[in-house]
């Protein structure tokens, strides 16, 4: 059984050409659900997809409210996420202290990646 993500998703594959990573993307999306987090990391990984076709597909799956952008902060120094996300670039402070190793983490802006929520 197709979870609601991938159903929504499906087309797009098609669309975007992806037929081919079809069966992955799916058994990837399957445990995805309204209000999890998708890290283009771990979908890269996943199934395969070059890590552009994967922020692609995000994007595309983002443009039609399957889920939404925002931003999460790494630590340089012990390479964790910090824990806090953000909605946009200007919400995230100008320092930041890593919960991990209690560091400061000076331009958290040049350490935050684009991360996604199943809506």
């Amino acid at each position: 059984m197709q979870s609601n993500i991938f159903a929504k998703v499906a087309p797009l594959l098609r669309e975007l050409k992806f037929e081919s990573y079809s069966s992955r993307i799916e058994y990837f999306l399957k445990y995805y659900h309204s209000g999890d987090w998708i890290y283009p990391a771990v979908l890269h990984r996943e199934t395969g997809l070059g890590i552009k076709e994967v922020y692609a597909l995000l994007e595309r799956c983002a443009s039609i409210g399957v889920v939404a952008q925002a931003l999460e902060v790494y630590c340089p120094h012990c390479q964790r996420f910090v824990g806090k996300r953000y909605n946009t670039i200007f919400d995230i402070p100008e320092t930041v202290n890593c919960v991990h190793c209690d560091e400061e983490i000076e331009h958290p802006l040049e350490h935050a990646i684009v991360i996604y929520k199943v809506l």
